[in-house]
C-alpha cells in the first residue's frame, strides 16, 4: 500500500509539471488616429485656391466647409479652383469643365453645382441648360429633355412643368415678341428664369417660349 502511494504521488506530480500553465493577461492595444490635414480656403484677386501644409492644392477634389455647409471643389494644375465669371454668369450660372472624363458644373464661387443650371463650357461661351446628377455630374439624357422643352417659340407648357413651382412670376409688360398682342412674363426659380409671351385674349394661357436662362 505503502509502495502505491508512492507511485501515485510520483505520478501526480508528473502530471503538475507536464501541464501547461495558462496565464490571463492583458495584451496592450495601441490605436493611432490618423493625423487629419487642414484644408485652408483663402480668395486672391477673385480666385479662390486652397492650401494644405503651406502647399496649394493642385488638381485635385477637395470638401471644405465654407460658414456653415461643406462644398466641394476643383482646383486646377495652377492651383486655382474652377469657378464662372459672376459677371457673366450672374451668382447661379455655372462653368462646365471635363475632369477625368466627366463634367461638373461649378458657380462663381467654386462651388460644384446639382440639379439644373444655366451655364457654358468655356467662360464667355453662349449660356444653355445643364442638368447635373445628384453626384454632380453633367446628365446628357435629362439636359436634352430640358433643352427640348425650353427651344424659343415652342409651347410654354412643358417646361413649366418640368421646372415645377416657381418662386415668383411678373409681368413685364407689352411685347414686341411674335405678333406683339401680348406681354411680356418672367418666371423666377431657383436657379433658372423663364421668359414667356403671353397672348391677349382668348390664347392668353397658351404661352411662348421666349428664353429660359441663369437667374442673376
Amino acid at each position: 500500500m505503502k509502495k502505491f502511494k508512492k507511485v501515485f504521488a510520483v505520478l501526480l506530480l508528473m502530471l503538475l509539471i507536464a501541464a501547461p500553465v495558462v496565464t490571463a493577461a492583458t495584451q496592450p492595444v495601441t490605436v493611432e488616429a490618423a493625423a487629419r490635414t487642414k484644408t485652408k480656403l483663402k480668395k486672391v484677386k477673385g480666385k479662390y485656391y486652397a492650401y494644405e501644409n503651406g502647399k496649394k492644392v493642385c488638381n485635385k477634389w477637395r470638401t471644405i466647409k465654407v460658414g456653415k455647409k461643406k462644398y466641394r471643389f476643383y482646383f486646377d494644375k495652377k492651383g486655382r479652383a474652377y469657378q464662372a465669371n459672376k459677371a457673366a454668369m450672374g451668382k447661379t450660372g455655372v462653368l462646365v469643365k471635363k475632369i477625368k472624363g466627366k463634367y461638373y458644373g461649378f458657380d462663381y464661387q467654386g462651388h460644384m453645382v446639382k440639379g439644373l443650371r444655366g451655364g457654358s463650357s468655356p467662360a464667355y461661351s453662349m449660356p444653355n441648360l445643364y442638368f447635373f446628377n445628384s453626384k454632380g455630374v453633367y446628365d446628357k439624357k435629362k439636359t436634352a429633355m430640358y433643352r427640348n422643352a425650353a427651344k424659343i417659340n415652342s409651347n410654354a407648357t412643358q417646361i413649366k412643368k418640368l421646372l415645377g413651382k416657381y418662386k415668383k412670376v411678373s409681368v413685364i409688360g407689352e411685347s414686341c415678341f411674335g405678333n406683339g398682342k401680348g406681354s411680356d412674363v418672367v418666371y423666377v426659380y431657383d436657379n433658372i428664369e423663364l421668359s414667356v409671351f403671353r397672348p391677349t385674349g382668348k390664347d392668353a394661357s397658351a404661352e411662348i417660349v421666349e428664353s429660359v436662362s441663369q437667374r442673376y
